[in-house]
């Protein structure tokens, strides 16, 4: 529990996505009125300042108790197109910090935004360094959703460039269900391949990178742009509201990342990426610099600065 080993409490309320299916629309209802009447009777005895929704069909219960309650509400949208919840709750909240400016774009008029970032863990939003480490290494990030597709796919892509991976180490994050299977196959390769089910620090893991193969969540994108990391970005097909795709586009089109696009295969696009960014340098460190101009290293005190402005308002 990562809440409650940080010396919070943590309350989970039973609110669910809303379903109009006959068979699931009364107990949808349900579970959100017992939601929104659990964080009703939460902020009446916590009293709070100001409450944060991050997004997503759970923060809504609570920010209508608060709205019904009279607490200021700060959202906190984390994608580059604002989900349905931050687009409905925007109407009641004081300010919706973005990650990227773009953001702006996908809310009604009229609501008060500021750019703050993705809040990150410290020591990855302080990964200043423009330059390469001096062993080159790729880390390849699956380990969490659809983790099993791409790391068949950076395999097959990795068989055909044993000689361009040469001199390069290689660390993979796998997730626990593929680690035996791909190790084998690393070893097949003969390549230099450090597999792991999940890496614990990614902050040092991306000081050793030279150059990613990840999903393209928002917090793994707002990390890279911070690490200065150059990579290839593969979204998750099945995002919620094509996130995913919707946040890579945004790197691809500052030329800060390369990404795979849905109607092309996987394998053949990281084979062709990777034979193009693993022996060029120039273009690798074209990418780090493009980045820095996407990367918001002060999110956290962003954010905190502006919940205790509001909570002393």
């Amino acid at each position: 529990d990562i809440v409650g080993g940080a010396g919070f409490e943590h309350v989970a309320l039973p609110s669910v996505s809303p379903s109009f299916a006959p068979m699931r629309i009364g107990s949808s209802l349900l579970n959100n009125w017992r939601a929104y009447r659990q964080a009703r009777a939460i902020i009446a005895r916590e009293r709070p300042s100001v409450i944060v929704g991050l997004g997503g069909f759970a923060s809504v219960p609570p920010v209508l108790a608060a709205r019904r309650a009279g607490v200021p509400i700060v959202l906190l949208e984390q994608n580059v197109v604002p989900g349905k919840a931050t687009r409905w709750l925007s109407r009641f909240a004081e300010v919706v910090c973005l990650p990227w400016p773009q953001a702006a774009n996908g809310l009604p008029r009229g609501v008060k935004t500021v750019v703050t970032g993705n809040p990150i863990r410290a020591e990855i939003a302080n990964l200043t360094d423009a330059h390469e480490p001096e062993t080159p290494t790729l880390l390849i990030l699956g380990g969490s959703q659809g983790a099993s597709t791409l790391n068949a796919s950076v395999l097959d892509a990795l068989a055909t460039l044993q000689t361009e991976l040469t001199g390069w180490r290689i660390v993979h994050q796998t997730g626990a269900a593929d680690l035996d299977a791909i190790r084998q196959r690393y070893a097949a390769m003969s390549l230099d391949a450090d597999v792991q089910p999940f890496i614990a620090d990614m902050a040092a893991a991306y000081r050793r990178a030279t150059l990613v193969i990840s999903r393209a969540g928002a917090t793994t994108l707002s990390e890279l742009a911070c690490a200065g990391l150059p990579a290839i970005l593969v979204p998750l097909p099945t995002s919620a509201h094509d996130h995913q795709r919707l946040n890579a586009r945004l790197f691809a089109d500052h030329s800060a990342a390369l990404v795979v696009e849905p109607s092309v295969s996987v394998a053949d696009f990281l084979r062709a990426a990777l034979d193009q960014l693993l022996s060029d340098p120039d273009r690798r460190a074209d990418f780090r610099k493009t980045l820095r101009t996407l990367a918001q290293h002060r999110a956290a005190s962003a954010v905190t600065d502006l919940l205790c402005k509001r909570s002393n308002a």
